[in-house]
């Protein structure tokens, strides 16, 4: 077989393994045999300088863009109206199928039975892809629902996004770049800081100008709509859904028929309960009119098509008791609080901490000792405290503001709403959480040095500050408790490797207040 034979044969093996294992679920063969796969098509590629469009290797993010270039939608990206209560759903279903009875009275050519199509409203950032000659061409955000921004690079770092497709006509296809919550949580074991909820941390990937960074954070996406597709000819939303089926894009194994509101309120329930248990943020259920012909003769206002609408749930709430208020000290010495709460059961979650901002959020929301709060946690990995039941709650006590360090016992200052230790050479919170940092990903990606293994070098080696990282020896760490000779030299090594890292690598690792990864 000729190189560039083999070359077109492994593209397109590998791209349906790819598709089974990212949109099907259903792994045909096992992770070891796909690399080797994989690792002789990069060969050969670098052999004989033949990169295809859907070759699986234009997937890694490597080079830095310099800027978002702006793009032209073929056809308007509308958002959806939003109904805040079951109540405005019923209205706009009532109105739906009273214009099409108005409109079968007065006209020949009838329209059908409404029947509505009810999904999830996935909570993440609209992307938008175009695709020419069967190609992936470009990639863009919403934008204003008329120009966007091309995430080209980024868009292609998420293994369930189709390069190829059969249809080769022009299109434009929108659909949902998520998080999944498995992703959020495994990123922030091992990555400081820590993300807050899926929706900023995939709207964040996919607006960042590095793709490397978007490939980190393990995305996904799901389809809903082609936006424009020359030579349409899709009559209804269930002919468009298995249209992108068919084209290998991946849609959520969730489509529900209705032709009244009983039946739209019924899957709106169901779709609650269902939020908690699946692998993706949702925060409320769309519903659409099915008929294409009835989408054109209902039309669209100034910013809403009048054949859909979005359902957005309300944050589940719940209560607890603020038993204590732990305050801890971060990278910058900022010392925050956090309350330590009367277990309760939120989504399947057993919360026994929430976020207290800073001092200003415990004044403004009368937080005290053994208040009765309202808790939210919506999905977020960090629940939060929204208020208190009851402001005149007897029984409570004033919860006390610490003027020295919980930690190395220096006198704290206050900033505006924030207070800080200024003890940043030995205040071992702050040194620990700064080497965390230095050694992260993003810095100087010394792989192994954790925060559990820095608190480890810390107390027995000794270490006071992040350049003494680079004075240990593989000696000193094998009498460690856990390190052994394949741990000791895979950490000795990582060490040795990050002196060789770009300069805003570098510059971030040094941890510069208000000098992030872009200024860096």
């Amino acid at each position: 077989m000729e190189k560039q034979d083999r070359i077109k044969y492994l593209v397109d093996i590998l791209n349906k393994y790819a598709y089974h294992y990212y949109t099907l679920d259903d792994p045909l063969i096992a992770d070891s045999e796909y690399d080797v796969l994989y690792d002789e098509l990069v060969n050969l590629e670098k052999e004989t300088g033949i990169v295809l469009p859907n070759s699986p290797t234009n997937r890694i993010g490597g080079e830095v863009l310099s800027g978002f270039e702006k793009h032209e939608h073929l056809n308007t990206l509308y958002s959806l109206g939003k109904a805040q209560s079951k109540e405005e759903v019923r209205n706009w279903v009532d109105k739906t199928i009273e214009f099409v009875e108005n409109y079968n009275e007065n006209h020949v050519n009838k329209l059908p039975k409404v029947e509505f199509y009810v999904e999830f409203k996935f909570d993440g950032l609209t992307v938008d892809l175009t695709y020419d000659g069967g190609y992936l061409v470009m990639a863009t955000t919403r934008g204003n629902g008329t120009i966007g921004e091309v995430i080209t690079s980024q868009v292609k770092t998420i293994n369930s996004i189709p390069l190829k497709i059969k249809d080769t006509r022009l299109m434009e296809i929108q659909g949902e770049g998520v998080m999944p919550l498995s992703s959020l949580e495994n990123y922030n074991k091992t990555h400081e800081p820590k993300l807050k909820n899926a929706r900023n941390a995939a709207a964040g990937a996919l607006r960042n100008l590095d793709p490397a960074v978007t490939r980190e954070r393990n995305l996904d996406a799901y389809f809903y709509n082609v936006n424009y597709l020359q030579d349409n000819e899709l009559e209804t939303q269930e002919e468009m859904m298995k249209f992108l089926g068919d084209n290998y894009f991946k849609l959520y194994p969730y489509e529900k028929h209705a032709t009244s509101f009983e039946e739209i309120s019924k899957f709106i329930d169901e779709i609650f309960e269902l939020r908690n248990e699946i692998d993706v943020l949702t925060d409320g259920v769309v519903i659409k009119v099915n008929d294409f012909k009835t989408r054109e003769k209902l039309g669209y206002t100034n910013k809403f098509p009048r054949w859909a609408i979005a359902y957005k749930f309300e944050p589940e709430r719940f209560t607890t008791i603020v038993k204590e208020v732990e305050w801890n000290v971060g990278r910058t010495g900022k010392v925050t609080p956090t309350a330590l709460l009367e277990p309760v059961e939120i989504g399947n979650v057993t919360v026994k901490r929430a976020t207290l901002n800073n001092i200003d959020d415990i004044e403004r929301k009368q937080v005290r000792l053994n208040s009765e709060v309202f808790v939210r946690r919506s999905n977020d990995v960090i629940p939060e405290i929204m208020g208190v039941v009851n402001p005149d709650q007897e029984d409570t006590e004033e919860i006390e503001i610490p003027h020295y360090c919980p930690y190395c016992h220096s006198e704290l200052f206050r900033d505006g709403v924030h207070i800080f230790c200024p003890n940043s050479m030995s205040c071992t919170p702050q040194l620990v959480k700064r080497m965390v940092h230095f050694a992260s990903r993003n810095a100087m990606n010394i792989d192994g040095l954790s925060e559990k293994t820095l608190e480890v070098l810390l107390e027995k080696l000794n270490i006071k500050s992040i350049e003494e990282i680079y004075d240990v020896k593989k000696e000193q760490l094998m009498q460690l408790d856990g390190f052994k000779e394949k741990k000791s030299q895979n950490l000795i090594n990582a060490i040795e490797k990050s002196k060789n890292v770009d300069l805003a690598n570098f510059i971030f690792a040094l941890g510069i207040p208000e000098i992030g990864e872009k200024t860096s």
